[in-house]
């Protein structure tokens, strides 16, 4: 049912971290079983890039990366449900991505954390050296482009740290056990929960509204080329930030494409439509930097 997220670095602890959680989580089960209480039935699954066949290197390329992300994405999507625990030990490093996490969770109601696994990237590179199973230099990439868990944002809460070389760190078992079991799930909200549409004035609307956010991105590259913010709405203040490297209309007409399958069947009104497109631009954007 529930899903966690580990973020860190390369070579950070975090799938020992990972695999101590996974053995925790089952001896919780274990105790639920023998006084049917909540949770004794909950089975566990784990997904890292190594069970998923996604290599190192992956992340020397951006293309491959989004894919490997769309690959951890489909893998959660494919399990979340009410009696499973979903174990994503991946990076996870930056903050879109642990927001569709979030979004995913919260779509089929079920609670959600975030466990930051904190080592200083002199200490990863110390305890890559023995197999150099990461290149060094991508290290120090991915530690610039780490984009840290916030406990005041709702997708990274809540958030449990553990610090790798603190040789008496552990785990907060119990308070991650009552975080995904006894806590309540938050609601689903207009944006998540999936409903039957309103008909075809609303996909009508999905599909106007859309491209006209597109077509007001391609004028903005033509006359100022590339960065900056493009104006979509003055009323609502609504703004896409372009990225500093060119935007293709391909890539462009791609992300509206996934909005729009997304989105046919969600029950959306009609004035939301902008603003919460204008939001996923913004992350599918910034994701593809």
């Amino acid at each position: 049912m529930p899903l966690i997220t580990f973020s860190g670095l390369p070579s950070s602890g975090k799938t020992t971290w990972a695999k101590k959680l996974e053995k925790l989580l089952q001896e919780k089960i274990e105790e639920a079983k023998e006084t049917k209480s909540p949770g004794y039935n909950y089975s566990i699954v784990y997904h890292s890039d190594e069970t998923l066949g996604i290599p190192h290197d992956t992340y020397k390329d951006s293309n491959l990366e989004k894919h490997a992300r769309g690959s951890q994405m489909s893998a959660v999507k494919r399990d979340l449900s009410r009696s499973k625990f979903v174990i994503l030990d991946s990076l996870s490093y930056i903050k879109g991505f642990r927001y569709q996490l979030f979004c995913e969770a919260k779509g089929v109601v079920t609670p959600h954390c975030v466990v930051h696994v904190m080592n200083p990237v002199e200490k990863c590179v110390e305890w890559n050296k023995p197999t150099n199973a990461w290149d060094e230099e991508l290290i120090n990439q991915l530690a610039m482009r780490y984009e840290e868990p916030n406990n005041d944002t709702r997708w990274d809460s809540p958030l449990f740290t553990v610090v790798s070389d603190y040789e008496q760190e552990s785990l907060p078992i119990n308070e991650i056990w009552n975080a995904l079991v006894l806590k309540r799930a938050p609601p689903p909200n207009a944006a998540t929960l999936v409903k039957p549409t309103s008909g075809n004035n609303y996909l009508q609307e999905l599909d106007k509204q859309t491209q006209s956010v597109v077509s007001k991105i391609v004028q903005h590259q033509q006359l100022t080329s590339i960065g900056g913010q493009v104006l979509i709405d003055k009323d609502e203040k609504l703004f896409v930030e372009m990225p500093l490297t060119s935007v293709s209309i391909a890539q462009l007409q791609r992300i509206r494409r996934t909005f729009i399958s997304l989105n046919r069947m969600r029950s959306v009104d009609v004035d939301r439509i902008l603003p919460i497109f204008v939001e996923y631009l913004n992350r599918s954007l910034n994701n593809d930097e």
